[in-house]
């Protein structure tokens, strides 16, 4: 669980990454985020385990939910 010392800890993203949370937030697989911005499937993949192991998460699922805790996205208007 996040907590207030831990908000304060969040490591920063870059802007792909945080880029690439917006789609995934949506619901867009790792193919379908590549199509979107044209890199490779891979290179997706890539950014998003970046950014699962700097948010310290298990899986997508719990990765989004760190990055809305943290404040890093926001769930309004997706």
């Amino acid at each position: 669980m996040f907590n207030q010392h831990s908000l304060a800890n969040t490591p920063i993203l870059t802007h792909r990454e945080i880029e690439i949370l917006e789609y995934v937030i949506q619901g867009l697989s790792a193919k379908e985020v590549a199509r979107c911005i044209d890199i490779s499937p891979r290179t997706v993949d890539r950014h998003i385990e970046n950014v699962r192991l700097k948010l310290h998460a298990k899986n997508r699922t719990h990765m989004v939910v760190r990055a809305v805790k943290a404040g890093l996205l926001s769930l309004r208007g997706k």
